[in-house]
């Protein structure tokens, strides 16, 4: 539920496509990131497949940029 409202909050403010969104943590093009796929790139301990990062600590700073 969290990634989604990641991705949700991350497309609302670019307004860009899952298929243009290019994500700055992302290892390569091809790896799940949580700002395009939402929870299904999410890992069991909540971090970003694609990156490693926190999903929690994404949604707080996407948040305040809104």
């Amino acid at each position: 539920m969290i990634g989604n409202e990641y991705r949700d909050l991350v497309m609302k403010r670019t307004g860009l496509k899952k298929e243009e969104l290019e994500c700055p943590r992302e290892q390569s093009a091809v790896t799940p990131c949580v700002a395009r796929d939402g929870d299904l790139a999410m890992t069991d301990d909540g971090k970003c497949a694609g990156c490693g990062h926190s999903v929690l600590d994404l949604v707080i700073k996407e948040r305040e940029k809104t």
